[in-house]
């Protein structure tokens, strides 16, 4: 029962998109509790994989699932940032629209070099991943943007040109490589 438990992270990761959309909709000033759902996620997605080394459970089916319910769930969340905080479309939409096609041509590259998705899981995406954690609880709660939106875009660009190096220098699939810089090793 113990070695699902990455699995049900996953899965409630996954569940927390419709679920921040919900609150988005039903409750649109409630920024403090889409914060809590959010930060929730997010420390799924930190433990899921801590977890899963652990109990010697880390599968490449898990580690893309993992990838495919951050995807969904940070979709989800720019969602419902946009039904909560309308304003805000004009500024951040383009700018995650820039990381959302810079994701899919890199799954792109993947699929046509591999037959497979991308999935690097490398650790410049996990620090993208807290300053997008801290950047979306600033703006759910606040609604208004400051210098960390620009920093936090500009380690995305980073995070997502690294992934199209990682992709690019594999002479097979894999998951989980930590940079572009140690993939000799």
């Amino acid at each position: 029962m113990l070695n699902r438990l990455p699995w049900v992270l996953v899965i409630f990761r996954l569940l927390c998109a419709p679920a921040l959309v919900g609150v988005s909709l039903i409750a649109p000033q409630a920024g403090g509790a889409a914060a809590i759902l959010l930060s929730l996620a997010v420390l799924s997605d930190i433990f899921d994989g801590v977890i899963a080394r652990r109990l010697k459970v880390v599968t490449p089916t898990l580690r893309r699932w993992d990838g495919r319910a951050d995807v969904i769930f940070w979709l989800g969340a720019a969602l419902a940032l946009w039904l909560m905080h309308p304003g805000l479309a004009a500024v951040v939409g383009p700018l995650i629209l820039v990381l959302v096609i810079l994701e899919a041509a890199n799954h792109a590259v993947s699929f046509t070099r591999f037959r497979r998705e991308a999935s690097p899981h490398h650790w410049l995406s996990k620090l993208f991943c807290l300053f997008l954690w801290a950047l979306f609880v600033q703006l759910f709660v606040t609604g208004q943007t400051s210098w960390l939106l620009w920093f936090t875009f500009g380690l995305g660009l980073l995070s997502q040109i690294e992934a199209f190096a990682i992709t690019m220098r594999l002479k097979t699939w894999r998951c989980d490589v930590p940079s572009v810089f140690i993939l000799g090793r």
